[in-house]
């Protein structure tokens, strides 16, 4: 009977230390506003920076990582009770992914092995998703609360979109042909006249395939589409104005000569409209962004934070 007695008391005080240790786990350690963070958010969001940032913690980053993940947990909690007070439940459902595919490539893999760390690390995958909700929905929830206030420099916007355009160069790209001799010793070029005759009656191909000494003669002298950019200045200076099909003049360099057929011409315009809105589109969100950081301390000095 003592045995018995002996050893439920056992089973009891295990138990019980049992339930106590998992209570300690899951204790209370921070409270914002009516929101808890647990023993157990701390863990995990120390385990979540670790993995984001590929930095093991260890006894040199322990406390480190500790303290960024507390401010980190503090700061969601902070965020969550405003989105509350809201009821702001829209977000861009495409930007979950785009910021998934981020944090996977800032550490050097893609969502699957992201998705496989989070399994080894038993960690949920949805964790990081709830993160990027709640930074979407407070970026929605700013939004909201002062597109009206949003006002620009004009002029200084203006002033940016000249700088942008004057950056970006018109692009122009090439299709040509060449045909390439050697000079004459003598520097007799009897040769010219007798390729610009063939050019004439067979065509710049045949007259390639038959005179040419470079590896394009086999193609009819054809060297494909070239930029702008990649031209000698002086072959550019010979062709820039040539229309389609059109033939260059003989074009010397040390020894040998050059003759370009232009078979065809793209212009890549500069798109004026797009800069604008590009720039216009940075502008408003650098103010939304100032607003958001004015909106985020002025909460900060609002909502009780309490250390248990």
């Amino acid at each position: 009977m003592k045995k018995v007695i002996h050893f439920v008391l056992i089973v009891f005080f295990l138990f019980n230390t049992s339930k106590v240790f998992s209570n300690i786990n899951n204790s209370i350690l921070i409270s914002v506003g009516n929101l808890p963070i647990t023993h157990l958010d701390l863990v995990k969001e120390m385990q979540l920076i670790s993995m984001l940032t590929n930095n093991k913690i260890d006894n040199s980053n322990k406390e480190q990582i500790k303290s960024i993940a507390v401010q980190s947990l503090i700061k969601r909690k902070i965020k969550e009770i405003e989105i509350k007070k809201f009821n702001i439940q829209n977000y861009n459902k495409r930007d979950i992914e785009r910021l998934i595919v981020s944090a996977s490539t800032n550490i050097g893999t893609d969502e699957n092995g992201l998705k496989e760390l989070f399994r080894k690390n038993n960690l949920n995958f949805e964790i990081l998703k709830e993160r990027f909700r709640i930074d979407l929905k407070w970026n929605t929830l700013i939004f909201e609360l002062y597109k009206n206030k949003i006002v620009l420099n004009t002029s200084e916007v203006e002033e940016k979109i000249n700088t942008e355009i004057e950056k970006i160069k018109e692009k122009r790209t090439f299709l040509l042909s060449e045909i390439e001799i050697n000079k004459l010793p003598d520097g007799n070029d009897s040769n010219l006249n007798k390729i610009f005759d063939s050019i004439k009656k067979e065509g710049f191909e045949k007259t390639a395939k038959k005179f040419s000494i470079s590896k394009s003669a086999e193609y009819g002298g054809n060297i494909g589409w070239i930029d702008k950019e990649k031209l000698s200045k002086k072959i550019y200076e010979k062709i820039k104005n040539l229309k389609t099909d059109e033939v260059s003049k003989a074009m010397h360099f040390d020894n040998t000569i050059v003759i370009i057929k232009k078979v065809g011409e793209k212009i890549f315009e500069r798109d004026i409209e797009k800069i604008k809105n590009t720039i216009i589109r940075a502008e408003k969100e650098k103010k939304l962004q100032m607003f958001s950081k004015a909106h985020f301390a002025n909460l900060e000095r609002t909502i009780q934070v309490n250390f248990l």
